[in-house]
């Protein structure tokens, strides 16, 4: 893969009309070169996700960007479908500042894309994109430990807290970002679950569907806001922030901008413990929620993270309010 540098140098302009790539690559826009795409991608404040390193799910949907790049012929982010993308980090660190060159190449049914801090290390991020094939079972009913209706949970969710600046979840942000908020069900059939609900109890979406094109939800948003939402279902298990290893993603259909969802994830099983080494993990998805209040799967998520003890200390000073993270900490089984 080409510098960063290089890449920059050979791409004249951005796609000033299109609001992610915007956001995602500013003004190095895309260079395409034959069944290739490449880019520049500079983890400025905007893309924040823990205090000081860049969200990763930015750079998961950076990828996903460009790999709908290579399938020019159709209007939407996505497709064919199942859409499938599963990542895996935890060579070179980011942190904010840092320019990452990110590369794209087809395949013969998807994509495989790399983004890469230093030329010759291991990359920061790498991804393998399938489209098409036969949609998994679990896109034939309602997930294990969610309703059969939406109305279920109206006013059993417990707030859980929130970072200033994160991208996904930050409440003070002066730059665009998600402005999602987390809630527990208060139910005792969902152990270890959290959610997000998307223009439905109460949230009007507005933030979240900003990113989209073409009137359908674009990759960044879900693929960012279930990355951390798996990952706060994994914490109820572990009692621990942790940084992302593996993760995993299906799409079954386009998403319209407007349409209601409701995104969750949940803590499966955790190996270790705080005083040497913890790994979890953790699944989730995201169902549309139809005139009825019912439920149809339209995303599935799984991810695998390891438990990062600074992280889990950077929870306790920056999550507010203070009384939720107290609150969060004890679902967890441990205190602040």
């Amino acid at each position: 893969m080409a510098q960063a540098s290089g890449i920059s140098e050979a791409v004249t302009g951005g796609e000033a009309d299109d609001f992610v790539r915007t956001f995602l690559f500013g003004s190095a826009g895309i260079r395409r070169d034959g069944r290739t795409r490449r880019s520049v991608i500079v983890m400025d404040d905007k893309k924040q996700g823990w205090v000081g390193i860049p969200h990763g799910g930015i750079a998961m949907g950076a990828v996903a960007d460009l790999a709908g790049d290579l399938m020019e012929e159709r209007p939407g982010p996505f497709g064919p479908y199942p859409y499938a993308i599963d990542y895996r980090m935890g060579g070179a660190s980011a942190r904010l500042g840092d320019a990452l060159a990110i590369e794209v190449t087809a395949t013969e049914n998807g994509a495989r894309g790399s983004i890469v801090k230093d030329p010759g290390a291991p990359p920061y991020l790498s991804a393998s994109v399938r489209f098409g094939g036969d949609a998994p079972a679990a896109a034939q009913g309602v997930p294990a430990g969610l309703p059969a209706r939406i109305d279920a949970w109206a006013g059993r969710l417990f707030d859980l807290p929130s970072y200033r600046d994160c991208f996904v979840c930050g409440i003070a942000r002066r730059q665009p970002g998600l402005g999602r908020r987390f809630y527990v069900p208060d139910v005792p059939d969902s152990p270890a679950t959290v959610v997000s609900p998307i223009g439905c109890l109460g949230d009007d979406g507005a933030a979240f569907w900003r990113f989209q094109r073409h009137g359908r939800l674009h990759p960044l948003p879900l693929v960012a806001l279930l990355d951390e939402i798996i990952g706060w279902g994994g914490f109820l298990l572990a009692a621990s922030g942790g940084v992302t290893v593996r993760a995993s993603y299906t799409f079954y259909r386009d998403i319209a901008v407007g349409e209601p969802l409701l995104v969750f994830g949940r803590g499966e099983k955790v190996r270790g413990n705080a005083r040497s080494r913890v790994l979890f993990w953790a699944s989730g998805g995201a169902a549309a929620v139809r005139s009825d209040g019912g439920l149809e799967p339209v995303a599935a998520a799984s991810g695998q993270y390891l438990g990062v003890g600074a992280l889990t200390e950077q929870m306790k000073r920056e999550l507010l309010p203070a009384d939720l993270t107290r609150r969060a900490f004890q679902l967890a089984g441990a205190d602040v």
